[in-house]
């Protein structure tokens, strides 16, 4: 099942959700009269080469406005002319669900990537199939990985079906949603222009502190370059080449002869895929790692348009932590994980696109500040303009590949509650994220906050913000999810007596959506006025009255847009859009003459 494409309005601008609903092609659907039989069954005596060449195209597919979304279109591509009586009848079967109202679709990167996986690990074999039996049994067989993934769905029903009744349906929703939603609904330039932001200022934090710098030297001598900008530019054209292929399809590279091609074709061979890697990892965690197959010598292809882009800073993480691992005990990092996640996230990221979006703002203390000034138990970042007063915490976490996948919200509010809510630890509870903010919004409105008491505590509008570092979260219902378990603490601050008319919803917020619209964030509308926006919109609206169920499903879901896509719809409507400054930021180290 995927999600359908809504319309919804924010005053006089019409805001897109990029989020669809419908079908997914299953096998009983396209071959109701067969038994399906299993993937290797239909592939045995097939081409692996060519089966690989067509995932990684399927890959390479738009992930959205994609010519091949257009299933006459698609289907009129992959079958050849021997094959029209089946193809034929299979669109018409199609059809028939599109008359009754349904979106379908054919391919997803869940079944692409599995079969990828699937076959990359077998060896070459005789061809048997002819090429029409192949057409056919290839597409049968990626109808079975379909079955198997909207099969996977249904623990997104049974595990919500008791839910209270306001939540049920978003959490639905984010069930269905969660395990596939940041391998479907990205854009890629906004991810290609953040990842090398976010890499740059990793690599300046990595050489300059103290506790890193081992093992910074170890990574450059892993890759056999000199520094960090030696590394970027070695890799940064492996993303330009796909980037600039505005066909549909795989994207292929060769290294070039010269002097310099056997140390390229050795930097490249660590970045690619081999037939014994553990390739049955949950989230395709090792397909993220290395996003590149080797044809021939010389000559590479990438598997997946995103995790080439996304390896760029994301991918750095496994990298470095494999190289840490290998060092000398008393060289290792012992809390890796902790000084990249914790550290460089929140005092280096936040306080570097905190401080480009409101450079002049007056009341503004970032968590490092408060510890200076001898608060304990400060948020991460502290803003007041005027009457409204963002409280911020950051959170760069990751819940394990194999929740992540299970379609199980039991499992999601679990993972979820000890990662931004609270957890028990030896009979006590851990408080986090939510419970981080509470706690200082009840100081706010005692006015026990020692910098910042020049308001009236009726007066203060506070945002609640949950700053997280990944775009996964940017998936329907995961916002709702955070802010019930915040509206349950809020209830607590006015059974305390105190005044909580002025707090606002909490909002969830990817860093990467600050990084890329800092600059119009700085200059055509503040942050807080744009939240302000999206809280409106995100209301609900009990007087509406709706003609059919599906309507008003579909107008629920409108409400349970990330702020992440909103803000950049919001910004698209407005011709508010402006590339953050990259290239000033990057490009006088990576591009300067290195003599």
């Amino acid at each position: 099942m995927k999600l359908e494409k809504i319309d919804m309005d924010i005053g006089k601008q019409e805001i897109r959700n990029p989020v669809r609903m419908g079908l997914l092609l299953e096998f009983n659907t396209a071959f109701p009269d067969e038994e399906p039989l299993s993937v290797t069954e239909y592939l045995k005596g097939g081409n692996r080469e060519i089966i690989l060449n067509v995932l990684s195209s399927f890959l390479g597919f738009k992930n959205h406005q994609s010519k091949y979304d257009d299933n006459r279109e698609f289907i009129g591509m992959f079958f050849s002319g021997g094959n029209n009586k089946i193809a034929n009848e299979i669109f018409d079967r199609i059809k028939v669900l599109e008359k009754e109202g349904n979106i379908v679709g054919i391919v997803n990167p869940y079944s692409s990537l599995t079969l990828f996986e699937h076959f990359f690990k077998l060896p070459e074999e005789p061809q048997t199939q002819s090429n029409e039996e192949f057409e056919v049994n290839f597409f049968k067989a990626y109808l079975v990985m379909n079955s198997e993934f909207t099969a996977a769905q249904q623990n997104a029903f049974s595990s919500t079906k008791d839910l209270p009744r306001a939540i049920a349906f978003p959490m639905m929703m984010f069930s269905m949603n969660y395990p596939i939603s940041d391998k479907t609904h990205y854009d890629l330039n906004e991810i290609w222009i953040t990842q090398l932001w976010k890499a740059t200022m990793l690599f300046q934090f990595l050489a300059s502190f103290k506790k890193t710098q081992a093992l910074y030297n170890a990574f450059l001598a892993y890759f056999g370059v000199k520094d960090w900008e030696e590394y970027l530019k070695s890799f940064l054209p492996l993303t330009m080449s796909m980037m600039k292929n505005h066909r549909e399809g795989h994207t292929d590279f060769e290294v070039p002869d010269g002097e310099h091609r056997n140390r390229a074709i050795a930097f490249l061979d660590k970045l690619i895929v081999e037939p014994d890697d553990n390739l049955n990892e949950y989230d395709f965690l090792t397909l993220r790692s290395r996003p590149f197959y080797k044809v021939a010598e010389g000559k590479y292809r990438i598997i997946f348009n995103l995790f080439v882009v996304e390896k760029i800073f994301k991918g750095l993480y496994f990298l470095l932590r494999d190289v840490n691992n290998g060092l000398d005990k008393h060289d290792q990092v012992p809390a890796l994980k902790s000084i990249y996640g914790d550290f460089f996230s929140e005092r280096v990221l936040l306080y570097d696109v905190i401080d480009s979006i409101f450079p002049t703002l007056k009341i503004k203390f970032s968590g490092q500040q408060m510890v200076e000034n001898g608060i304990i138990g400060g948020p991460d970042y502290y803003l007041r303009k005027g009457t409204d007063a963002m409280v911020m915490e950051s959170k760069d976490f990751l819940i394990p590949a194999d929740a992540k996948m299970s379609f199980d919200f039991e499992r999601y509010q679990d993972e979820f509650e000890k990662k931004l809510y609270f957890e028990e630890v030896n009979g006590k509870e851990k408080h986090v994220g939510v419970m981080q903010l509470i706690a200082f919004i009840r100081k706010l409105l005692k006015k026990e906050f020692v910098l910042d008491t020049n308001y009236h505590y009726r007066d203060l509008n506070i945002y609640p913000i949950l700053i997280v570092h990944d775009h996964q979260y940017n998936v329907p219902g995961f916002n709702r999810l955070i802010d019930y378990w915040f509206q349950a603490e809020v209830q607590i601050l006015a059974e305390e007596g105190l005044f909580v008319k002025r707090i606002n919803p909490l909002v969830v917020i990817n860093i990467d959506s600050l990084i890329y619209h800092q600059v119009g964030l700085a200059s055509n509308i503040a942050l807080n006025q744009v939240i302000k926006k999206y809280v409106q919109h995100t209301k609900k609206e009990s007087h509406l009255k709706f003609r059919s169920q599906q309507e008003m499903k579909s107008h629920v879901l409108s409400k349970q847009i990330a702020f992440s896509t909103f803000l950049n719809e919001y910004f698209q409507k407005e011709g508010l859009k402006k590339i953050p400054p990259i290239l000033e930021k990057v490009a006088p180290i990576l591009f300067k003459d290195r003599g």
